[in-house]
């Protein structure tokens, strides 16, 4: 690997645009979670499921990627590219996590657990698409692998200010998130940790934890997910429109050129 894919300097704009994403996330995050809180539960899924996760954290990089920067959803990590070697390394490495985490705790029963799965799910596929296929591969492009990986470590690690995490849990975030971000580099395909292996972490805390959330939650993170599927459909199917269009105009002129000949 060449010396300059690990470490360079060359910033650029859009990491402007990850840092001011970031701070309104971590913000909405500590208002759901530190103002609003579980004393409000439609105002804190709203500010926490809708608003955070769905419209900044999911929405707002892919529209900034694809219709504002004009790139397509693999340059977030969402590609057919390695593929089948990101599933079967998620699912190894998920397996290997089980043993490591869920495997030693005695589980809630299925009305409990499936909310928390849902949950985590939805929370799995916003970190993965803006802290490894946003954040990590802007920062790599402009200061290189190395700092690629650590860098998002960091930020994956403190945006759980917004969760009102202690002191002491920010060293194992920062080693977790080291690791999801080396593991995410490996195929730079966001399949290598979803949806198993950062949701199956996501799991293991909470259920150390004790959290419990109602039953009637499957159906709010269901929606989110759903607009969020939706949302990306939709983006892709309109930049893939635009390239076409953009593509027609020189298919036109190169007829006209050789039927002129």
């Amino acid at each position: 690997m060449k010396t300059q894919n690990l470490f360079k300097f060359k910033p650029t704009k859009d990491l402007a645009v990850v840092l001011i994403n970031y701070v309104l996330i971590v913000a909405m995050f500590y208002l759901s979670f530190q103002v609003i809180t579980i004393k409000n539960v439609a105002g804190q899924f709203i500010t926490f499921g809708v608003v955070g996760i769905l419209l900044l954290g999911i929405l707002a990089p892919v529209f900034y990627n694809t219709l504002i920067m004009e790139r397509p959803l693999s340059a977030l990590g969402i590609k057919k590219e390695k593929l089948l070697l990101s599933i079967g390394l998620c699912l190894l490495f998920s397996v290997i996590q089980y043993f490591l985490t869920l495997g030693n705790l005695e589980l809630p029963d299925f009305k409990s657990f499936l909310p928390l799965a849902c949950m985590a799910v939805t929370v799995g596929l916003f970190e993965n698409i803006f802290f490894r296929g946003f954040a990590q591969l802007r920062i790599e492009e402009s200061f290189g692998i190395i700092l690629g990986i650590i860098l998002s470590a960091v930020i994956y690690c403190f945006y759980h200010v917004g969760y009102g995490m202690m002191g002491s849990e920010y060293v194992t975030l920062f080693i977790i998130g080291l690791i999801y971000s080396a593991i995410f580099r490996l195929t730079s395909n966001i399949f290598i940790l979803f949806p198993l292996l950062t949701p199956m972490g996501a799991m293991f805390t909470n259920i150390k934890e004790g959290l419990s959330i109602p039953f009637e939650a499957i159906i709010g993170f269901s929606m989110v997910i759903f607009f969020a599927v939706m949302g990306l459909v939709t983006i892709h199917n309109v930049y893939r429109k635009r390239q076409q269009k953009a593509t027609k105009p020189a298919e036109v002129k190169t007829a006209g050129a050789v039927s002129e000949a």
